[in-house]
């Protein structure tokens, strides 16, 4: 059997199981345990599994988009870290627009130690979590609960999205390379992130080391759209030649 079609076939088997163990794997693909695990790696890479001890686990529903609830447990310090890194451009006064990713959560949650500040967002992670106090106002953009991805995307969003204003723009991505820059797996996704980006005046991307040399199929923003790039560690040369002043690390 070719690799990739033993490939296609684990990842068919994962999408009903969700999870499943080298062994399990190897005996329902008549395949060694050690072209198991060099599978499992090369998926890895791709961003279709994640590695587990002795095993597997699928990153989503689709092979491709993971559920926000399980973004939330991935990288936890590394997002911590960019948040950190990120709290230098919010200031008193101010107005943000986020995008559903648990980093922009991160950041967002930081807001309520400043004055006067206006945040909107699709991400129900962070309406859940961030109520509007004296000092803080929380807006959602509305539209359709993409479910179990706990965002907020559709026509509607994207009209309500055009009524609002913003500073700042900060969004994550799924991939981000030198060729494509910032990529998505899903349209609806990128369609609220241009609305965002549409209207605001600066745009930061919340990038963890895990995104970068990865592309897929939604061009959302070039690397020229990008006012700054925030990341928890140095990334190659190529990327620091590429984004020079813009990168963060």
């Amino acid at each position: 059997m070719l690799s990739n079609e033993r490939r296609k076939q684990l990842l068919n088997y994962l999408e009903h199981k969700k999870t499943a163990t080298v062994q399990e794997l190897a005996e329902k693909l008549f395949a060694s345990p050690s072209t198991v695990r060099r599978d499992l790696s090369e998926l890895e890479k791709q961003g279709f599994i994640k590695r587990v001890h002795g095993g597997a686990v699928l990153t989503s529903e689709n092979a491709l988009d993971p559920p926000w609830y399980l973004h939330k447990v991935q990288q936890i310090e590394e997002k911590k870290l960019i948040a950190e890194k990120a709290v230098p451009f919010l200031s008193n006064f101010k107005t943000y627009f986020f995008d559903s990713s648990t980093t922009a959560l991160m950041l967002a949650m930081k807001l309520q130690d400043f004055l006067d500040v206006k945040i909107a967002t699709n991400g129900l992670g962070i309406l859940s979590s961030i109520p509007s106090s004296k000092n803080l106002s929380v807006y959602s953009c509305g539209g359709y609960l993409r479910s179990p991805y706990d965002e907020f995307t559709g026509n509607l969003a994207l009209q309500n999205i055009s009524r609002m204003n913003a500073d700042i723009f900060f969004f994550s991505c799924a991939g981000f390379s030198v060729r494509n820059g910032a990529t998505e797996i899903n349209d609806d996704n990128v369609a609220v992130k241009r609305a965002f980006f549409q209207n605001s005046k600066c745009h930061i991307l919340l990038c963890d080391y895990t995104k970068f040399d990865k592309e897929f199929f939604f061009n959302s923003f070039a690397v020229n759209e990008i006012d700054y790039v925030i990341t928890d560690r140095r990334p190659s040369d190529l990327y620091v030649d590429l984004l020079r002043d813009k990168l963060i690390y």
